[in-house]
C-alpha cells in the first residue's frame, strides 16, 4: 500500500521535472531581439532607387532597448486608398486615369486593353511603364499613342497619362493638338476598361519596379516639424491640396492661389471614424491654420502647415496627416 502511495507521488513530480527540463532545452527566443545591438548604417549607392521610410523614428529618440518599455501607438504617416474606385481627372489639358490599384497590377490589365483594341500594341517596356501602340495613319501623318503608367499620390494608387503624338519632319514625336488629337477618346476606353476589369486580377513580376515613386510622402525636419513631399509640378500639387481638404470636409476660410496658401479651420475633435481615430493622439480642440504650398523644383513642391496660436500648434500634424490620407 506505501508502495501504491510513493509511486503515485513519484509520477506527477517526473513528469513536472520533464516539462520544465523541456522549456530550458528548447527556448523559444522570443526576448532575443531585446538583447540586439546596434550596427553601423547600411551604405547605399548614390545611383540607387530612392528607400523611403515610412516608420521613421522621431527626433530625440532613445535608440536604446531596455528591458520593459511601451511601444507607442503608430501615426498614419501616408495616403493610403481603400475603396478601389477608377475615375478620370482633369487640369487644364492635362487628362490622366486615377485607380486604386498598384502600377504593377494596372500594367497586366492595360497591356490587355491595347492588344484587345483596334490601335492594337505596337511596344512596351515595364521598366518605364510605357506602352505604345501600332502606327495610326491620320490625315496623311505618321502618328501614334503613348501611354504612361506610374505610381499615383497614395500608397497604392496609379496613375494613367495617354499622349497622342505626330512624327515631324525633323524625326521628333510631338503631341497633336486640336480636334484630331484621340488621348481623350482613348482615356474614357480605358476607364471604361479598367472599370470592367477584375481589382484582383493579378500582378506583374516584371513591372515591380513601377510600384516606386510614390508621388506624396510625409516627412520630418530636424526640429521635430512634419511636411509632405509632392513629387509634382505645382499647379497639380496646388489642384491636389484643394481636392484633398473638400474630400476631409476642412473649411477653407481663405485661399491665395498666387501665395501658395489656404487658411482653415480645422479641429481633430470633429467626427472622423473609428480608423482616423486610431491613428490620433492629440486632444487638443484644433484652431485657425495656414497651409503653405511651395514649389522647390519643376517637378517637386512642399505642403506646410502652421497654427496661429499655441494651442493649435499641438494639432498641426493631425491636419496634415489628414490632408495627407485625403490625397489623390
Amino acid at each position: 500500500m506505501n508502495t501504491m502511495i510513493s509511486t503515485r507521488t513519484l509520477i506527477p513530480v517526473i513528469l513536472l521535472f520533464n516539462i520544465s527540463g523541456c522549456s530550458l532545452m528548447f527556448d523559444d527566443g522570443i526576448d532575443d531581439y531585446l538583447k540586439e545591438t546596434e550596427s553601423k548604417s547600411l551604405v547605399v549607392p548614390d545611383n540607387s532607387k530612392p528607400v523611403v521610410d515610412f516608420y521613421p523614428l522621431p527626433q530625440g529618440a532613445s535608440r536604446g532597448i531596455e528591458d520593459i518599455y511601451e511601444v507607442p501607438l503608430p501615426q498614419q504617416v501616408f495616403s493610403s486608398g481603400t475603396t478601389n474606385e477608377v475615375r478620370l481627372h482633369k487640369l487644364g489639358e492635362i487628362r490622366w486615369i486615377y485607380v486604386e490599384t498598384l502600377p504593377s497590377s494596372a500594367w497586366p490589365i492595360m497591356k490587355d486593353f491595347w492588344s484587345g483594341n483596334k490601335y492594337g500594341l505596337s511596344d512596351e517596356d515595364p521598366n518605364t511603364g510605357v506602352i505604345e501602340s501600332k502606327l495610326i495613319n491620320l490625315n496623311g501623318l505618321q502618328t501614334k499613342l503613348v501611354m504612361k503608367i506610374e505610381h499615383g499620390i497614395r500608397q497604392a494608387s496609379s496613375e494613367i497619362f495617354i499622349s497622342h503624338v505626330s512624327l515631324n519632319d525633323s524625326d521628333e514625336w510631338l503631341r497633336i493638338a486640336g480636334e484630331d488629337n484621340l488621348e481623350e477618346k482613348v482615356l474614357l476606353s480605358a476607364l471604361d476598361f479598367l472599370s470592367e476589369s477584375s481589382s484582383s486580377a493579378g500582378t506583374s513580376l516584371v513591372a515591380l519596379n513601377l510600384n516606386i515613386g510614390q508621388k506624396a510622402i510625409l516627412k520630418q525636419n530636424e526640429d521635430s516639424s512634419s511636411f509632405i513631399e509632392l513629387n509634382l509640378e505645382y499647379a497639380r500639387a496646388w489642384a491636389a491640396v484643394d481636392r484633398a481638404l473638400k474630400e476631409a470636409l476642412i473649411t477653407v476660410v481663405d485661399l491665395d492661389r498666387e501665395a501658395g496658401v489656404f487658411f482653415v479651420d480645422f479641429s481633430n475633435e470633429e467626427e472622423k471614424g473609428f480608423v482616423r481615430n486610431m491613428f490620433t493622439r492629440s486632444k487638443s480642440s484644433g484652431g485657425s491654420f495656414k497651409i503653405s504650398v511651395e514649389k522647390v523644383g519643376n517637378n517637386k513642391c512642399i505642403v506646410t502647415v502652421g497654427g496661429e496660436s499655441e494651442d493649435s500648434k499641438l494639432s498641426e500634424r493631425d491636419l496634415l496627416s489628414e490632408i495627407n490620407q485625403s490625397l489623390s
